[in-house]
């Protein structure tokens, strides 16, 4: 053999082994650059929005606009309530009323129809907690003249309470309305939470005026419709339909002048959540 022969031969194995330490290193980069397709055939998913109940961050209309928002009208948003291992409801389907009761000091007057406002919204929730059905959980939130704080928590069983509650409000104070609107949020959150999100959740305000200063609630509103599905129900008590809470298409809102008005407004709200079995949905 030549020696022209013989390098060649000698020099085939080094040039192969190059080639494969190209292609090797090729694959790395491959591998390196899509590796999460590799992974995960369906690609990374879109970022979730995870809501919170903590209603003090900063909300503003342009952040509400810039999301679809309403919670109610996102057909495969599930991310309400978050999902924490806990206690689970024994009644998944419960529906859920937490009264915000407005005790301020203009509840005192007699400014409406000649009759004492205090003491026609009093009659008028005391009716609308008995016409309740045993099984739906309520709360109760008053600021009057003692505060403003929970009176009664949201749960089953506690209608004795909750009458003895209303009928104990004594007009005075303020009109914080946001911190009375944030803290049932909370309240109904962690009901949804134990009810693994099924069911119907209704924030129900009694109220004959606008909001202390520093106390508006239009941003924790926002909030709320664009994070959950709760329900605002809002029965303006002696005042005209210019409220903060009056908001189209958004809330339930209703103007009552006297008992009667305010009475039918609340019946809205139960009308406004008719029961139902769930076996019906197989009819």
């Amino acid at each position: 053999m030549s020696n022209r022969n013989r390098n060649a031969s000698a020099d085939h194995p080094r040039a192969s082994g190059k080639v494969w330490l190209i292609l090797l290193a090729l694959i790395v980069v491959a591998v390196l650059e899509f590796g999460d397709l590799f992974s995960d055939p369906a690609g990374t998913p879109a970022t979730t929005h995870q809501p919170s109940t903590d209603l003090t961050s900063d909300w503003t209309t342009s952040n509400a606009n810039a999301h679809s928002p309403y919670y109610a009208l996102q057909s495969a948003n599930y991310s309400w309530p978050p999902n924490k291992a806990g206690e689970i409801s024994a009644n998944l389907m419960a529906k859920n009323y937490y009264l915000v009761f407005d005790g301020s000091g203009s509840m005192g007057l007699r400014d409406c129809g000649g009759q004492d406002k205090l003491v026609v919204a009093k009659s008028a929730v005391l009716q609308f907690i008995d016409r309740l059905h045993a099984d739906a959980n309520i709360g109760l939130f008053v600021f009057d003249r003692q505060g403003a704080r929970q009176r009664v928590s949201l749960t089953t069983g506690n209608r004795a309470q909750l009458q003895n509650a209303v009928q104990n409000v004594i007009a005075g104070g303020d009109t914080p309305l946001s911190k009375s609107i944030e803290h049932g949020f909370i309240a109904l959150t962690n009901q949804a939470e134990k009810q693994l999100g099924y069911g119907e959740y209704h924030l129900v305000i009694i109220t004959d005026g606008e909001a202390s200063s520093g106390f508006q609630p239009t941003l924790k509103v926002a909030k709320i419709l664009e994070s959950s599905p709760v329900n605002i129900h809002t029965i303006g008590f002696c005042i005209d339909e210019n409220h903060s809470l009056n908001q189209p298409g958004l809330t339930f809102y209703r103007a009552a002048d006297d008992q009667e008005a305010l009475t039918a407004g609340l019946n809205e709200v139960l009308a406004e959540a008719p029961d139902f079995a769930v076996l019906e949905f197989a009819n």
